[in-house]
């Protein structure tokens, strides 16, 4: 399921995109790269830590997600240690060139025109070239087939890849697109990939790199042994080489268990919001010889998502109703111990084009009591649920049990709703099942998230277009647009004035039609031993964990 796939990879974090950077026709050059790090000479000195991840890496480390392959999404939090994009955000949350030294963009915003950086080398010393670029590029259709385009527009766009020379990379689209440049950062699809993982064809790209990280990145895969991957410094990278030598990541499933491992010294750290609960991370966090973070950037947004075509959702009233029930501020403080914060509206103000005023919903049950009777519900028999037409105020509430704290956030909903009337059931179950349910229209109500990294909020904009049926909570958007055509609007042009048009539309008919109710705003997170490591600082890519990042003793 190609939902899965978006989650999976932490489909998470706060990308500011610079609109002025969005629509510059020449950028800037960065400053140029280092010399390549050269590898630790005595392996006695290698600064070696180990962290921690839920699965393995055994399903390999190609940068893409495909339906054939969705197991191998453990490696998708990771890739920023093993590939490069053309272009990245920095740590201001500005545009700014990777793999491509600079760029210009033609004046029909149709051209991109990508200077390469030189003397870089994958891992195994292989040249990077534009035929490289171009290879990766192509790929992308043929591994996502018919979900291309639910991890960016971009990929869909590709009228013609030129390399005029080797270091000379030409794209050009068959449409203008406002966040070109902001897919291009994403590491899925668009990491840029070794030529040699595709030897044999796309078809054998997943068994080239089950053994290999084929990319230009600080790290590259050594060895397997049982639970623990080891991955080594790459000694081509082309940038600053990172603090940490060698970094092991021991697969531990279980959160708790984690902890336990972090506590008792068999890992030296964990980061990432997903494998640990805010309960856990405030407990270690005060504890004397381990240190922690916590990333100011909001990541993903939790929200309730509705079935808006069932009952009782389809009522406008209802879904007012709910928007008073939910005490966004009492989930902060009870449930996610401040490390999530409340959510006013679907997207942060500080994301691209979200600058937007909308319609808020302060906690108010007399309110929500009040709007309830006006849809005909009332409890008429006094036992706390409401009812209409002698049919109880029923709610199943869905949610997929891969994120640490949402059972304790689910049962704080499910009692916040039973305050106005609500007879709430709650189902938690695996990933696909979740989403299964879904798809199929069988639930009302749903803890759902955004995307996050780079995908919020320019592929959930794209995904309310239900063609694409990539999102069965954003496709149900496009029935309330006053025009439903701005979506297909939206992904074919440049003009960013429009493109600010068309959000403040779509976000205020959210907020004012209630279609979804934000809860709260996710932080990242990281937990260490303080005799190893010293600090740690988030990738600019959120929900990416970053090696280099990692601050030594």
């Amino acid at each position: 399921m190609k939902f899965k796939k978006l989650l999976a990879l932490g489909l998470s974090g706060v990308m500011c995109l610079s609109m002025a950077a969005c629509g510059q026709k020449d950028a800037p050059a960065p400053e140029a790269s280092e010399a390549p790090s050269a590898p630790v000479a005595d392996k006695a000195q290698e600064k070696t830590i180990t962290l921690t991840e839920s699965w393995d890496f055994s399903f390999g480390f190609y940068p893409v997600v495909t339906e054939e392959h969705t197991n191998n999404y453990a490696a998708g939090y990771w890739t920023h240690n093993f590939y490069d994009t053309l272009v990245k955000y920095d740590e201001k949350g500005e545009l700014t060139g990777a793999l491509a030294e600079r760029w210009e963009v033609s004046e029909d915003g149709k051209t991109y025109t990508f200077h390469l950086r030189p003397d870089v080398k994958f891992s195994d010393g292989t040249p990077l070239t534009s035929d490289a670029v171009k290879q990766s590029f192509e790929a992308i259709d043929d591994s996502l087939g018919v979900y291309n385009g639910s991890f960016g527009k971009l990929s869909t766009l590709f009228e013609e890849l030129l390399t005029p020379d080797e270091s000379t990379f030409v794209m050009k689209l068959t449409s203008p697109y406002y966040g070109a440049l902001n897919d291009l950062t994403m590491m899925m699809p668009m990491a840029v990939v070794n030529p040699k993982a595709f030897e044999g064809g796309v078809e054998k790209v997943f068994e080239n790199c089950k053994n290999a990280t084929m990319g230009t990145g600080p790290y590259m895969f050594d060895s397997r042994d049982g639970d623990t991957t080891t991955f080594v410094r790459n000694p081509y990278y082309w940038g600053t080489a990172p603090e940490v030598d060698v970094f092991k990541v021991k697969a531990i499933p279980d959160n708790d268990a984690k902890l336990l491992a972090l506590r008792n010294g068999e890992i030296d750290a964990i980061l990432g919001v997903d494998k640990m609960s805010t309960d856990g991370f405030d407990e270690l966090s005060k504890e004397a010889g381990f240190g922690s973070a916590v990333d100011t950037a909001s990541n993903r947004t939790h929200y309730l998502g509705m079935n808006l075509a069932a009952a009782p959702f389809d009522d406008p009233l209802v879904r007012q109703a709910l928007a008073l029930t939910i005490d966004q501020q009492g989930l902060e403080s009870s449930v996610f111990n401040g490390l999530e914060t409340a959510a006013e509206q679907l997207f942060p103000k500080d994301k691209p084009f979200c600058n937007v005023e909308q319609t808020t919903y302060e906690t108010n049950l007399d309110k929500a009591k009040e709007l309830l009777a006006q849809a005909g519900y009332a409890d008429s028999d006094g036992d706390g649920i409401a009812e209409k037409d002698g049919k109880p105020l029923t709610v199943r509430l869905i949610y997929s049990q891969s994120l640490s704290s949402v059972d304790d956030a689910v049962l704080a909903i499910a009692a916040q709703m039973k305050k106005v009337g609500f007879d709430t059931s709650i189902k938690g179950s695996d990933m696909m099942s979740w989403y299964g349910e879904m798809m199929a229209g069988n639930y009302e109500l749903s803890f759902y998230y955004t995307y996050g990294s780079a995908y919020d909020p320019f592929t959930v904009m794209t995904n309310i277009n239900p063609e694409l049926g990539a999102d069965p909570v954003a496709a149900q958007f496009a029935a309330f647009l006053p025009d439903s055509g701005i979506i297909k609007e939206l992904d074919s042009t440049d003009d960013t004035e429009r493109v600010q048009e068309i959000y403040t539309q779509v976000l205020q008919t959210i907020s004012d039609q209630v279609l979804a109710v934000p809860v709260s705003y996710m932080h990242e997170l990281a937990l260490w031993n303080d005799s190893v490591i010293a600090g740690y600082d988030f990738c600019s890519d959120p929900s990416y964990i970053y090696v280099p990042a990692v601050h030594l003793k």
